[in-house]
Order: structure tokens, then sequence, then C-alpha cells
């Protein structure tokens, strides 16, 4: 099936709107996991390849960071944050110089009930058109399919703003919304990922025209955290965000924190320095603070959750003082914070 023919057969399969929301962030004062998250188990990759959250680019126009393969999209102000409007039946794809060959593709969306919106779609390409896989989401399921057969789906209840996660690695392919993991699953072949597009729906009439995404994030999948440590005596981690002003991270860092608690208890000799680098403000003494006081948090929870010895974590806050790109722009800002656990 060519690339042209399974976007029209996608749109027939699924076309519908969602009901649901997304988790908070974690309380700073207890840091407790919200209820669901404690399985999650999808990290981000340790090599920022793209990240946009559209805050560089203006209203009404295409975002300079992306193609717009087919359709009609464009920037937004929406619940007081830029988002990637779809017009029209979109597809749109970043501007890479390569797709590394085993990545994690992360993304927010949002779905309006009883509208237009819903079906997003992640196509995932190999090394021809007709060598694929698709996550299809819309408003009572998720839905994963490939060029080799396997139709996979999972329901869901969404409406409002839910977070998407992809893992595209050797083994093969998980992908969660949320805290669900909606599709774990082997690859086939020697199916070697290419390009992707992302597929948005747009809206049909006035009021169904929320199909838009943000905080787009991809990785590399290069080492792992025993090989980074080996390598560069240091992990760095883009999977543990932070809501703006924050002590405690999103749930989404329970993950990467409990594979690094495994670390620690497989490896009795290693002990860490917990460094968060924030970038938040022009003011240097509260970035200084607010990155000393999420690394705390950090160690807390690796004790309190994960039973890690304290006297082998310390904690370091450097603010915005050791940046490693550009940070007047968008991807550099995001690749510049970060945490990373440094070998001691």
């Amino acid at each position: 099936m060519t690339r042209i023919k399974r976007r029209i057969y996608f749109f027939l399969l699924v076309a519908s709107s969602w009901a649901g929301g997304r988790s908070s962030m974690l309380h700073a004062q207890n840091y407790k996991i919200p209820e669901g998250w404690e399985k999650y188990d999808f990290t981000s990759g340790n090599q920022l390849v793209f990240y946009d959250d559209f805050s560089g680019d203006r209203a009404d126009e295409i975002p300079s960071a992306w193609n717009l393969i087919e359709g009609k999209a464009e920037v937004t102000v929406f619940a007081n944050q830029r988002w990637l409007r779809a017009l029209t039946e979109s597809f749109v794809t970043p501007k890479l110089e390569a797709l590394p060959a085993q990545f994690t593709l992360e993304m927010d969306f949002y779905v309006t009930p009883r509208g237009y919106s819903g079906n997003y779609r992640v196509d995932v390409y190999g090394q021809t058109d007709n060598d694929w896989v698709a996550l299809t989401i819309e408003e009572f399921g998720a839905y994963f399919n490939t060029s080799w057969g396997l139709s996979l789906d999972f329901p869901l209840e969404l409406k409002g703003r839910h977070h998407l996660a992809m893992m595209v690695t050797n083994e093969g392919f998980k992908c969660f919304v949320d805290s669900l993991r909606v599709v774990s699953t082997p690859k086939s072949g020697n199916f070697q990922p290419h390009d992707f597009e992302i597929f948005l729906p747009g809206g049909e009439k006035e009021g169904d025209d929320k199909s838009v995404i943000t905080n787009v994030r991809l990785t590399g999948l290069e080492k792992s955290l025993r090989d980074q440590i080996q390598a560069d005596n240091k992990i760095v981690s883009y999977g543990i965000t932070f809501a703006p002003d924050a002590i405690a991270p999103e749930p989404e860092a329970f993950a990467a924190l409990k594979e690094l608690a495994t670390l620690l208890q497989n490896d009795l000799s290693l002990s860490l320095s917990i460094e968060c680098h924030v970038y938040e403000t022009t003011d240097n003494s509260k970035n200084n603070r607010l990155s000393q006081q999420r690394a705390e948090a950090l160690r807390d929870m690796l004790i309190n959750y994960f039973k890690c010895d304290r006297d082998r974590l310390r904690t370091r806050g450097w603010g915005s003082a050791k940046p490693l790109s550009d940070n007047d722009t968008v991807e550099g800002r995001a690749e510049n914070t970060r945490v990373e656990f440094v070998k001691k």
C-alpha cells in the first residue's frame, strides 16, 4: 500500500472525538506518584535530536522547524501556550537530517469533546513507503497497525490535554498515552525506521478546531545507562521534566528514576551527583535556587521510593551556568535544560 493510499485508508478506518484528561504534576511537598504511573516504563533517550514548543514562532504562521507535507497548519495560541494547529487534514514532520535507528517521540495533544479533533496519527516509515507502522489515537481507542499485517487496539476515553510517547528500539515498539501503555510488540523482519509523519485531522466547523500538538521531543536511544556511565562518567536525562517553577518532576520521570535506581542497586560501588540545569528565567539566582531544589527532590524520590542509599547521592544545582547550546533558540534551551547524574 503506498503512502498516499494508506493515508486515505487510515482516515476512513478511524475518525472521531475523545473524552478524558491528563494527570497533573507531582506535589512538591510529598513527591507522591499519581495512581497508575508506578508501572510506566517509558524513558527518553540521551541524545536530544529535536524539540519544539513553538515559542519561537509567530502565531498564524507555519513553524520554521517543520515541513508541511500536505494540508494547512499554523501556530496558534491556546491555553496560554503555543501549539501547532491543523486547519485542514494535514501531514507534518520536523526538519531532520536523519532519524535515529532507535528513538523516542513525545508530544502533547488536545482532544475536543464531541468535536472533530481526534484521530491523531504517527506514521513511521521504513526504507520504502510500503514498509510502515502507524499509531492512531481516537475517541475510544488507540490502534497500532503495520505493513506486515499486525493490528492491535487498546480502549481509551480521552478529552482535553494528553501526552503521547512512542519508543522504537531494535527489539520493538512501545507506545503510551499518559500513563497507559497502549502498545508493546516486537519488530518484524528487518524493519528500519527512515522517517515519520504526524497526521492532524483539522476541523470541519467552528468549535472543532483544537486539533493541536506541542512540546514535541525526539531523542536518540544511543546508549544504555551503564554504557553512558562507562563512556562519559555521567548520564544525561531529558525524560525528567518539570512544570514551570515546580520543584517536583512530572510523573513521567518515575520511569527514568526507577531505571537509575536499578543501576545503583546493581553496582554498589557507584555514587552519583544529581545535577540539575535550569533556564526558565533570566534571574540567575532564581535558576540556581530552583535547580538545587529540584536536585534535592530527585534525591528524596530515589531514597523514599527506591530505597537508595543517601550517602551515595549528592546534589548540585547549576542554574543556567553550564549551557550546551545556544540558549536563544527553542531547541537550544531544550538541550540546556537537563538533569545529569555524574559519577563520583
